[in-house]
């Protein structure tokens, strides 16, 4: 869902004062692409496309095709994504919510397609953030997740350790980082020094994406993770 208020004033000229198809079409891409802008922490390179609107599409919280596409672009406290593609056939939004509200919110979307990626320096910004005692630092390879930093073994002094983990589904809208093997200092951890401190770098971390999709498929490749996401289930 995109949030933000878009004005009374706004309102009273869409629905006072323009009369033809084009000139609606074009207020409403210009006020949502603001909307959008002011809503994500990172906006860079955004457009927007949309189908020609009508005063009772609104009226009936309609929306058609919209296309969207954004060099980088992040929200709140989730990563930041590349190269962001999104292509809808349209959706439903609270009518009550931008009249009463002032505030565009998609309730539902149909048939929708969204591509982005996630590369290695923003995920590694995302799990210093979440785990900022390992200052981890992550490489991505083809298929798989390697993340180096430090870890207090034994409670002792901090230690260079290094881990290949391999990257699942947690839910439609977050994965999972899990380890596979453990280095400290060089030396790889045997079976019960692993289960012991392999915990440690498990880490869930959600994608915060304010539309209503879900993460259908992902791809690991050197420098970046690639992911599709579909609409939600229409309930």
């Amino acid at each position: 869902m995109v949030k933000r208020g878009l004005g009374v004033g706004f309102l009273l000229l869409v629905f006072g004062l323009f009369g033809t198809s084009s000139l609606l079409t074009a207020v409403v891409k210009q006020n949502l692409t603001r909307t959008l802008i002011a809503q994500a922490r990172v906006a860079e390179g955004v457009e927007l496309k949309m189908a020609p609107l009508r005063l009772g599409d609104l009226l009936n919280g309609k929306v058609g095709a919209v296309e969207f596409s954004a060099n980088r672009l992040g929200f709140a406290q989730g990563p930041v994504f590349s190269n962001v593609s999104f292509r809808s056939k349209g959706g439903q939004f609270d009518v009550g919510a931008l009249l009463w509200q002032g505030e565009f919110v998609l309730q539902e979307l149909a048939e929708t397609h969204v591509r982005l990626e996630l590369v290695e320096e923003e995920l590694t910004a995302l799990m210093r953030q979440d785990l900022p005692e390992l200052e981890p630092t992550v490489y991505l390879k083809e298929g798989q997740v390697e993340v180096e930093g430090f870890l207090a073994l034994f409670g002792e002094r901090r230690l260079p350790f290094s881990a290949s983990a391999s990257l699942e589904k947690a839910s439609g809208r977050s994965l999972r980082l899990a380890p596979l093997a453990l280095k400290v200092a060089g030396v790889a951890l045997w079976a019960d020094l692993f289960n012991k401190y392999a915990p440690q770098l498990s880490w869930e971390f959600p994608l915060e994406i304010p539309w209503p999709v879900r993460l259908e498929r992902f791809k690991v490749t050197p420098g970046a993770i690639h992911m599709e996401w579909r609409e939600e289930a229409r309930m």
